[in-house]
């Protein structure tokens, strides 16, 4: 059987690497286990983006959808999970890649950031297509009779944002 070797990047993870890590004050550095150089990166730019989408979309779900949930059904319930889930798991990875910079070298080399990227896409353009769907079948109506009136139909127009922010 083939032996399994991760290669690292020259210089990932070395003790050298923690001198340019935290914040200098002075003579010193303090918060020398946060890896800042990945905030700055593209990849941690992208993570932070993803991150603030996915919480702006389940804050606008559960701050307008919960009102309308009975009248769009499962495509608010699927939504919220798929946004939950993604939402959850890009926050344990952004937490890990801010703290070690041989973690984020590790898992970028795996399979497991293309599967899961992979993965989100296919269940947030789903799960975006559904809502779209049914905020448009059962809400829209309800919004033209009851535009003018405000009310529990104004919610339209978050759910038409939450859809279409992806």
């Amino acid at each position: 059987m083939p032996s399994a070797a991760i290669r690292m990047p020259p210089g990932a993870g070395h003790l050298n690497e923690q001198q340019n890590s935290g914040f200098r004050i002075g003579c010193c550095r303090v918060c020398t286990c946060i890896n800042l150089p990945f905030f700055f990166s593209k990849n941690g730019i992208l993570k932070c983006f993803e991150l603030v989408l996915g919480w702006f979309c389940q804050t606008m779900l559960i701050q307008f959808g919960l009102d309308t949930a009975k009248d769009i059904g499962e495509a608010f319930l699927g939504f919220l999970t798929t946004c939950s889930t993604f939402l959850l798991t890009t926050t344990i990875l952004l937490l890990c890649y801010s703290i070690s910079a041989r973690t984020f070298h590790l898992i970028r080399q795996s399979i497991f950031e293309v599967v899961y990227n992979g993965l989100a896409c296919v269940m947030y353009l789903s799960a975006a297509s559904y809502l779209g769907f049914a905020v448009n079948i059962y809400l829209y109506p309800k919004f033209l009779i009851f535009k003018n009136t405000g009310g529990v139909h104004s919610s339209y127009p978050a759910m038409t944002a939450v859809y279409l922010q992806l």
